[in-house]
């Protein structure tokens, strides 16, 4: 029978872990299913809008991104500085750890699928990378490479840092945008800087649009003008050479899913298959729990 002094914490701390694990089962399993269902587009037809691609990754033109506690080179990480609060001598007590530090990537960097590139921009995202790395140490930045421990006492640091490389093949879900250089040609503000630069030279905006000789420019001849100096921008547009579409990919509009993964899609979607089975298993524990807390204390 529970401890009717404890009765209160155990039936938040379990409502929790139901609610909790309930939610996170279903979201996990609907993402699951979500990269199973999806069909992956090519960068250079896909449509506006959310879309899953799959790439190599690579830096922008003369872009470098150094991961902060290897200086490794690589296209996004993150990592975390913990620092020990606990003692784990003699089995008495479990060390814990307390984050002192932590970052990650904001650099936006090239998805390469073999028929076009788009930026991938990585704020918001939910990132999963293949490899991480965990040492320890005793200063608040890490001195010694991974993989090596101070040879006495106990390391009053931990550092963990994660990273995506270059020509990783990379699993993106997001928002697609297409930006053309057309669309950020403005006619109507061409043909009013035209038209302001006839006008400096009254003389010969005359000569030119005064049909009927009467020594200035009426109503109806000035909308000659403004006639000519639409076919003359749409020709001067015409001319200059178009810059190829730029294409990015970002946060959604909504609350979908924003993810980047460097894992293959049959692998991403077995991982958080996995995710909703411990999730699920998690809650049924809970739920358990829960019945015979109540059942103890209410018979």
């Amino acid at each position: 029978m529970a401890d009717p002094s404890d009765f209160g914490f155990w039936l938040v701390t379990l409502g929790v872990a139901v609610v909790g694990g309930a939610w996170f089962a279903f979201r996990w399993l609907h993402i699951a299913r979500m990269l199973e269902d999806t069909p992956t587009s090519r960068i250079r037809s896909a449509a506006q809008g959310y879309v899953e691609l799959v790439g190599r990754a690579g830096p922008l033109a003369g872009a470098r991104n150094l991961a902060p506690l290897t200086q490794r080179p690589c296209i996004w990480w993150h990592y975390r500085i913990q620092r020990r609060t606990g003692s784990a001598g003699h089995g008495k007590q479990r060390a814990k750890w307390q984050t002192v530090k932590s970052g990650r990537s904001e650099q936006p960097f090239l998805l390469d699928d073999g028929t076009g590139e788009c930026i991938v921009q990585p704020t918001g995202a939910e990132v999963l990378t293949s490899e991480n790395t965990t040492w320890y140490g005793d200063t608040p930045w890490p001195t010694e490479a991974p993989g090596r421990r101070p040879f006495f006492g106990e390391p009053e640091y931990r550092y963990f840092e994660e990273r995506i490389y270059e020509h990783e093949q990379v699993h993106v879900l997001g928002q697609f945008r297409t930006h053309s250089d057309l669309a950020h040609r403005d006619r109507d503000a061409d043909v009013a800087a035209l038209l302001a630069e006839w006008k400096q030279d009254q003389a010969a905006l005359v000569q030119r649009f005064d049909a009927d000789g009467d020594g200035r420019v009426s109503l109806a001849e000035w909308e000659q003008a403004r006639e000519a100096a639409r076919s003359a921008v749409t020709s001067r547009h015409l001319e200059q050479p178009v810059q190829p579409a730029l294409h990015t990919v970002g946060p959604p509009d909504g609350r979908q899913l924003f993810l980047i993964a460097a894992y293959p899609e049959q692998a991403l979607a077995r991982r958080y298959r996995r995710r909703a089975l411990l999730a699920f298993a998690g809650f049924a524990v809970a739920t358990y729990a829960l019945g015979w807390l109540l059942q103890g204390v209410f018979g």
